[in-house]
């Protein structure tokens, strides 16, 4: 148990009911007709890029939520250096994504088409 509360609860509970909260909003994003939506927010909107968005404002919340209170990244004494600790290897996968997907002659493109499963030609 924590030696914290977040509003006087147990933080790894009220960050449970948190990401169920969250989740239902993604199910509810993918599960919906979101084209009325997306055609009121004007040109250059469909349903694919509003589902997409939404996805991504309701991920980034989740993922620092799982980091801080499971990952111990937030609330405990030692939390900055295990902060540090998890945060190393993110720079080592931005620059494997960065100069695998960036220097790719299809890296824009036909980036599926050569991760995709049997176009290996083993």
């Amino acid at each position: 148990m924590a030696h914290y509360t977040i509003f006087g609860k147990d933080p790894y509970w009220m960050n449970f009911f948190g990401l169920m909260i969250l989740t239902l909003f993604e199910v509810a994003a993918v599960g919906l007709n979101l084209q009325p939506a997306a055609e009121s927010l004007g040109e250059g909107w469909n349903e694919k890029k509003l589902t997409w968005t939404i996805l991504w404002a309701i991920g980034i919340p989740k993922f620092i939520m799982i980091a801080a209170i499971f990952m111990h990244l937030y609330g405990d004494k030692d939390s900055k250096i295990l902060t540090l600790t998890a945060l190393f290897p993110a720079f080592f996968i931005i620059v494997m994504v960065l100069f695998i997907g960036l220097t790719h002659p299809d890296a824009v493109t036909g980036l599926p088409a050569w991760c995709r499963p049997g176009t290996y030609n083993i």
